[in-house]
């Protein structure tokens, strides 16, 4: 679990994970990030104050470049051994 405090506006503050000490008097949130997502954070906003309760903004994490050609590798081997069985 992530704790994640932040202000009024949603801008992050900090971003702690592991065991810690809830903050008294300022907002936090503990958020469970699943596998492949993120706290998406956009000029330090990352949490999304307009609904009650308020809730971390989570994204994909983008392929890496190996993901990538490793998918366009499958795909052309796929390919390959269908033309084979022609």
């Amino acid at each position: 679990m992530t704790l994640v405090i932040y202000d009024s506006n949603g801008y992050i503050v900090s971003r702690t994970e592991g065991l810690c000490r809830e903050p008294i008097g300022i907002p936090f949130l503990w958020v469970d990030v699943p596998v492949g997502k993120r706290i998406k954070v956009t000029n330090g906003i990352g949490v999304n104050v307009n609904v009650t309760p308020n809730i971390a903004i989570l994204e994909d994490i983008p392929k890496t470049e190996i993901e990538i050609v490793q998918e366009q590798v499958t795909a052309t081997q796929d390919m390959v051994n269908a033309l084979m069985m022609m």
